[in-house]
């Protein structure tokens, strides 16, 4: 007898090209799997603005990097928290000890996401919530992290589908039109955001697939379940991480291989499953007894012997990542 509903995805009629750029943004479910396509040696570019969790903040990032003068976003977003300076746009981790030191630092990440996203086939969006926070001295201001101020500054809301399908009609069309056509990607983050409570993160995360079976109504638009394969197909503690919330590494792994199976060929599976081999040599460090010259000497060996790995696989696959 079968005790478990298995997930089993039909592999797309255009796979994703192995060789192009991919961009990757949302929570930090997208960053686990971007690792993993790194891993491979996928040019992957995970989350270069930070993790962002509601769909308005992931939007907003990628008009602002595509947008005549960001500068001037970026100079309203920043406030001071605690002697460092933050921006409403991103996470705590791009900050400065100064306000222009900030805006310097958002130029940075916003620039190399405007190139990303100029060089890149495909772009991969993860959704966390639809619970978003608003500044309640202003109007519509939707920050994509609170960088724990008073609960007073803020207005929390959830956004309808409606809401949330119309922003990205527009956000797709502005990607489209600036850096020529894109395949988007969408998906639900299966981390559980239980600070919303049980009740607030399923009627969040239903607010986020009815907007997702919208926007995917478009040709230039497919959605992958991360969150029903986590629900419906895993469905267990054990696949949980110890904190309750996060899929643990097994489960990502999973996830990640039904996304091999359902988006890129058999071809460049093989592709990947060598790019890894070769990654695992790159960070290998291995122990070797002796005296400390002659181990230094076969570390820097191994180094050696493990770039030209490298250089190999990457003179039969062109386009792949580099050092």
């Amino acid at each position: 007898m079968n005790f478990r509903t298995e997930y089993n995805g039909r592999r797309v009629s255009e796979p994703l090209d192995v060789s192009r750029p991919v961009v990757l943004l949302g929570s930090c479910f997208t960053t686990s799997i971007g690792e993993r396509m790194r891993a491979g040696r996928w040019r992957a570019y995970p989350n270069p603005c930070g993790v962002l969790y509601n769909p308005m903040s992931i939007a907003m990032v990628l008009e602002t990097a595509l947008s005549e003068n960001p500068e001037s976003v970026f100079a309203e977003s920043v406030v001071e928290r605690e002697g460092r300076w933050v921006s409403w746009l991103t996470d705590s981790k791009v900050s400065g000890s100064s306000p222009e030191e900030c805006v310097a630092m958002l130029t940075e990440r916003f620039s190399d996401l405007k190139r990303c996203l100029a060089e890149c086939s495909s772009v991969i969006i993860t959704f966390g919530t639809s619970w978003i926070y608003e500044l309640a001295d202003s109007t519509g201001c939707v920050v994509a992290n609170c960088h724990k101020f008073p609960e007073k500054r803020f207005v929390r809301r959830r956004l309808s589908p409606e809401e949330i399908s119309e922003r990205w009609r527009q956000t797709i069309g502005m990607i489209n039109e600036c850096c020529g056509r894109k395949r988007f990607i969408f998906t639900v983050s299966p981390i559980r955001h239980l600070r919303d409570g049980f009740e607030g993160n399923s009627v969040s995360k239903a607010a986020l697939m009815l907007a997702c079976a919208d926007i995917c109504r478009a040709d230039d638009a497919v959605y992958f379940p991360s969150f029903e394969i986590m629900n419906d197909d895993l469905r267990d503690y054990r696949f949980y991480a110890s904190d309750m919330l996060h899929p643990s590494d097994t489960a990502v792994e999973y996830i990640w291989s039904k996304f091999r199976e359902e988006f890129i060929s058999e071809e460049d599976n093989r592709i990947l499953d060598d790019g890894e081999k070769v990654t695992k040599a790159l960070n290998h460090r291995p122990i070797i007894a002796g005296t400390s010259c002659g181990e230094t000497d076969r570390k820097r060996e191994y180094s050696e012997q493990a770039l030209e790995r490298l250089a190999l696989f990457l003179d039969r696959h062109p386009g792949m990542l580099g050092i």
